[in-house]
């Protein structure tokens, strides 16, 4: 099961959900998150892009086409998460006493290992809150730059401009008169 969701994840992030060339890195010079009004049309939902990461760091990222992102936030929450079971292992010792009745175990707190495993949980979560708050905020960016793609290319202009010209041909001059038009779509 776990190799099915981690092969879906990794299949997630190498398919590019984005048919712009875009990227958050350059666009959040540009648009500021706090400015994003909802237009219908957006193509990321920036509370689903927080849920996502949510139950998958750094999935709402990939979903918004900043792969890259969304893989170092899963790496990231990963590692964190490989520390806090190591400390969780070295949190407990076993000893084993013997005595005239036997032989019997006591565990003992090591607090180094607990103090890791504390770190570690507390790393992983800081990361996974910066995964949810960054995929919103990736996701509000990024619909704002869509936008803007958007407003230039609703905009139709037809321009009718007069047309003169001459020509010479062999020593014959040619003048043509028309209108011209330009479309931009």
């Amino acid at each position: 099961m776990k190799q099915t969701i981690l092969a879906l994840i990794f299949i997630l992030g190498c398919v590019s959900f984005n048919a712009q060339a875009q990227s958050y890195k350059l666009n959040k010079q540009i648009y500021d998150y706090k400015m994003y009004m909802p237009q219908a049309g957006d193509p990321y939902n920036p509370t689903v892009m927080g849920v996502a990461s949510f139950l998958v760091p750094g999935l709402g990222q990939m979903i918004s086409g900043e792969t890259g992102r969304g893989i170092a936030f899963l790496g990231g929450s990963l590692a964190l998460t490989g520390v806090s079971i190591a400390g969780l292992f070295m949190s407990t010792e076993e000893i084993t006493t013997y005595n005239q009745f036997g032989s019997y175990t006591e565990y003992q707190t090591n607090s180094t290992g607990l103090a890791i495993m504390l770190a570690g949980l507390a790393a992983t979560l800081a990361v996974d809150v910066w995964a949810i708050v960054d995929a919103v905020r990736v996701a509000k960016v990024n619909n704002m730059y869509m936008q803007d793609l958007r407003e230039k290319r609703e905009g139709i202009s037809l321009q009718l401009n007069p047309y003169v010209g001459s020509n010479n041909y062999l020593g014959q001059r040619n003048t043509s008169v028309g209108l011209s038009l330009k479309a931009t779509f």
